[in-house]
């Protein structure tokens, strides 16, 4: 199973596009809700990081985030908010995932199998309790 066709087909179903360009190797990956697409970048420099970094962008869609303004014309607040609430459904659509490809409901695996931040442990622990 390979986690990236799972979330494009997920993607697909829910209408959204998916484009992997050639970018520079520090260009994030984009999602606009409007359009719904999502930017990814072929050369991140840490490619270990795209399977989370899809699934937050398809999350912002998920969402209806104001991906095109929210980080151009947002508050602090509100950016961090919106950025917390699409890490969560994030990690939401990769515990699924990450049960079909055999692994036990262990936090510390999850995060590591898919180079999830630090920061995010108790966030990915509390998920975890509840989708069990």
């Amino acid at each position: 199973m390979n986690p990236i066709n799972v979330l494009e087909k997920e993607a697909n179903n829910l209408g959204i596009k998916v484009g992997w360009l050639s970018l520079h190797k520090y260009t994030p990956p984009s999602a606009s809700s409007k359009y719904k697409k999502i930017a990814m970048n072929l050369n991140w420099h840490k490619q270990e990081e795209l399977i989370f970094q899809l699934a937050h962008e398809i999350a912002h869609i998920k969402n209806h985030d104001n991906c095109n303004l929210a980080f151009y014309h947002a508050s602090y607040a509100s950016k961090e908010r919106i950025e917390k609430e699409a890490n969560i459904a994030a990690i939401k659509l990769l515990i699924p995932i990450f049960k079909e490809m055999g692994y036990s409901n262990n936090p510390v695996t999850f995060m590591q199998v898919f180079h999830i931040p630090n920061y995010l442990f108790d966030n990915v622990t509390k998920i975890m309790k509840l989708s069990k």
